[in-house]
Protein backbone atom coordinates (compact mmCIF):
# COMPACT_ATOMS: atom_id res chain seq x y z
CA UNK A 1 0.00 0.00 0.00
CA UNK A 2 1.01 3.89 -0.49
CA UNK A 3 1.69 5.83 2.23
CA UNK A 4 0.00 9.16 3.19
CA UNK A 5 2.34 11.26 0.93
CA UNK A 6 2.56 9.11 -1.83
CA UNK A 7 -1.16 9.67 -2.87
CA UNK A 8 -2.20 11.85 -4.85
CA UNK A 9 -3.25 15.52 -4.23
CA UNK A 10 -6.69 16.76 -5.53
CA UNK A 11 -7.40 20.87 -6.40
CA UNK A 12 -9.37 21.05 -3.13
CA UNK A 13 -6.41 20.24 -1.17
CA UNK A 14 -3.82 22.65 -3.20
CA UNK A 15 -6.30 25.31 -2.76
CA UNK A 16 -6.55 24.56 1.11
CA UNK A 17 -2.49 24.45 0.68
CA UNK A 18 -3.02 27.90 -1.04
CA UNK A 19 -4.97 29.78 1.13
CA UNK A 20 -2.87 28.70 4.19
CA UNK A 21 0.46 30.46 2.53
CA UNK A 22 -1.95 33.65 1.77
CA UNK A 23 -2.65 33.79 5.67
CA UNK A 24 0.76 33.20 6.12
CA UNK A 25 2.04 35.73 3.86
CA UNK A 26 -0.70 38.30 5.92
CA UNK A 27 0.62 37.37 9.37
CA UNK A 28 4.01 38.13 8.27
CA UNK A 29 5.14 34.81 8.14
CA UNK A 30 6.22 34.85 4.34
CA UNK A 31 7.26 37.85 2.07
CA UNK A 32 5.72 38.04 -1.41
CA UNK A 33 8.78 36.25 -2.88
CA UNK A 34 8.26 33.33 -0.51
CA UNK A 35 4.00 33.53 -1.24
CA UNK A 36 4.78 32.98 -5.53
CA UNK A 37 7.18 30.64 -5.27
CA UNK A 38 5.55 28.51 -2.93
CA UNK A 39 1.87 29.27 -4.43
CA UNK A 40 3.44 28.18 -7.89
CA UNK A 41 4.83 24.75 -6.69
CA UNK A 42 1.25 23.86 -4.67
CA UNK A 43 -0.30 24.34 -8.11
CA UNK A 44 2.10 21.91 -9.66
CA UNK A 45 1.95 19.47 -6.86
CA UNK A 46 0.96 16.30 -7.95
CA UNK A 47 1.39 14.26 -4.48
CA UNK A 48 0.67 14.97 -0.57
CA UNK A 49 4.29 14.74 -0.55
CA UNK A 50 4.67 17.43 -2.54
CA UNK A 51 2.39 19.73 -0.79
CA UNK A 52 4.01 18.48 2.90
CA UNK A 53 7.01 20.72 2.77
CA UNK A 54 5.19 24.15 1.14
CA UNK A 55 3.09 24.40 4.86
CA UNK A 56 5.74 22.30 7.35
CA UNK A 57 7.44 25.87 8.74
CA UNK A 58 4.66 27.30 9.80
CA UNK A 59 2.28 27.47 12.52
CA UNK A 60 -1.39 26.23 12.67
CA UNK A 61 -3.71 28.83 11.37
CA UNK A 62 -3.89 31.49 14.44
CA UNK A 63 -3.86 35.04 15.12
CA UNK A 64 -1.66 37.46 13.88
CA UNK A 65 1.48 38.09 15.69
CA UNK A 66 2.85 41.29 16.03
CA UNK A 67 4.20 42.65 12.91
CA UNK A 68 5.71 45.73 11.07
CA UNK A 69 3.56 48.30 10.41
CA UNK A 70 2.58 48.82 7.34
CA UNK A 71 3.80 51.31 4.71
CA UNK A 72 0.84 53.50 3.19
CA UNK A 73 2.83 56.51 1.86
CA UNK A 74 5.96 57.41 0.67
CA UNK A 75 6.50 60.72 0.05
CA UNK A 76 9.41 63.08 -1.67
CA UNK A 77 9.20 66.92 -3.06
CA UNK A 78 12.70 66.66 -4.55
CA UNK A 79 14.96 63.47 -4.27
CA UNK A 80 14.42 59.89 -4.17
CA UNK A 81 11.80 57.05 -2.88
CA UNK A 82 13.88 53.59 -1.81
CA UNK A 83 12.37 50.43 0.00
CA UNK A 84 14.41 47.16 -0.04
CA UNK A 85 14.19 44.13 1.84
CA UNK A 86 11.91 43.07 4.07
CA UNK A 87 9.39 45.38 5.07
CA UNK A 88 5.67 45.69 5.37
CA UNK A 89 3.16 47.13 1.94
CA UNK A 90 -0.17 48.16 2.90
CA UNK A 91 -3.16 47.00 0.77
CA UNK A 92 -3.29 50.48 -0.60
CA UNK A 93 0.01 52.06 -1.25
CA UNK A 94 0.24 55.67 -2.76
CA UNK A 95 4.16 57.29 -3.77
CA UNK A 96 3.92 60.88 -4.89
CA UNK A 97 7.08 62.68 -5.96
CA UNK A 98 7.66 65.86 -7.49
CA UNK A 99 10.90 65.39 -9.11
CA UNK A 100 13.14 62.31 -8.63
CA UNK A 101 12.98 58.86 -9.06
CA UNK A 102 11.43 55.42 -7.00
CA UNK A 103 12.64 52.27 -6.23
CA UNK A 104 10.55 49.65 -4.89
CA UNK A 105 11.77 46.36 -4.40
CA UNK A 106 8.55 43.93 -3.51
CA UNK A 107 10.58 40.35 -3.41
CA UNK A 108 10.89 40.38 0.56
CA UNK A 109 8.49 42.64 1.08
CA UNK A 110 5.41 41.08 3.42
CA UNK A 111 1.64 41.78 2.08
CA UNK A 112 -1.06 43.78 4.23
CA UNK A 113 -3.36 41.48 2.13
CA UNK A 114 -3.98 38.91 -1.13
CA UNK A 115 -3.26 41.88 -2.89
CA UNK A 116 -1.60 45.08 -3.27
CA UNK A 117 -2.47 48.13 -5.29
CA UNK A 118 0.45 50.89 -5.55
CA UNK A 119 -0.16 54.14 -6.89
CA UNK A 120 2.35 56.23 -8.53
CA UNK A 121 2.09 59.68 -8.70
CA UNK A 122 4.62 61.84 -10.39
CA UNK A 123 5.95 65.13 -12.16
CA UNK A 124 9.01 64.29 -13.37
CA UNK A 125 11.30 60.97 -12.76
CA UNK A 126 11.60 57.27 -12.95
CA UNK A 127 10.07 54.05 -11.11
CA UNK A 128 11.22 50.99 -11.32
CA UNK A 129 9.77 48.11 -9.26
CA UNK A 130 11.31 44.39 -8.88
CA UNK A 131 8.43 41.76 -8.59
CA UNK A 132 9.25 38.06 -7.99
CA UNK A 133 9.07 36.29 -11.21
CA UNK A 134 5.82 34.36 -10.64
CA UNK A 135 3.41 37.58 -9.22
CA UNK A 136 0.63 38.91 -11.45
CA UNK A 137 1.49 42.18 -12.34
CA UNK A 138 -1.48 44.58 -13.94
CA UNK A 139 0.22 47.45 -15.27
CA UNK A 140 -2.21 50.48 -15.65
CA UNK A 141 -1.76 54.51 -15.90
CA UNK A 142 -1.12 57.75 -17.99
CA UNK A 143 2.34 59.50 -18.49
CA UNK A 144 2.30 62.14 -21.13
CA UNK A 145 6.17 62.11 -21.61
CA UNK A 146 7.65 58.32 -21.48
CA UNK A 147 5.97 54.87 -20.58
CA UNK A 148 4.97 51.94 -18.67
CA UNK A 149 6.61 48.68 -19.47
CA UNK A 150 6.98 45.05 -17.54
CA UNK A 151 9.79 42.97 -18.31
CA UNK A 152 10.32 39.39 -17.74
CA UNK A 153 8.70 36.35 -18.17
CA UNK A 154 5.20 35.56 -16.95
CA UNK A 155 5.16 31.78 -17.77
CA UNK A 156 5.07 30.44 -14.42
CA UNK A 157 2.34 32.70 -13.27
CA UNK A 158 -0.81 30.66 -11.34
CA UNK A 159 -4.08 31.82 -11.55
CA UNK A 160 -4.77 32.77 -8.03
CA UNK A 161 -0.79 33.62 -7.92
CA UNK A 162 -0.63 36.94 -5.95
CA UNK A 163 -1.59 40.03 -7.59
CA UNK A 164 0.38 43.48 -7.65
CA UNK A 165 -1.28 46.34 -9.25
CA UNK A 166 0.57 49.21 -10.27
CA UNK A 167 -1.32 52.72 -11.44
CA UNK A 168 0.75 55.83 -12.42
CA UNK A 169 0.09 59.15 -13.18
CA UNK A 170 2.87 61.84 -14.29
CA UNK A 171 4.05 64.54 -16.68
CA UNK A 172 7.52 63.11 -17.80
CA UNK A 173 9.09 59.58 -16.31
CA UNK A 174 9.38 56.03 -17.08
CA UNK A 175 7.63 53.28 -14.75
CA UNK A 176 9.22 49.87 -15.05
CA UNK A 177 8.01 46.25 -13.57
CA UNK A 178 11.39 43.81 -13.11
CA UNK A 179 10.64 40.08 -12.57
CA UNK A 180 13.79 38.91 -10.33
Amino acid sequence: MSSELEKRASDAEREQVVVRLRDASAEGRLTLEELADRTALAYRAQSHGELAPLTEDLPAAAAPISRRKPVRWMVVVIGEVQRRGRWRIAGHTNVVMGIGDCELDLRRAELDGEEVTITVTQLIGDTTIVVPHNVDVELSGLLLIGGKSDRGSEEDIAPSAPRVRIRVFGLIGELTVVRR
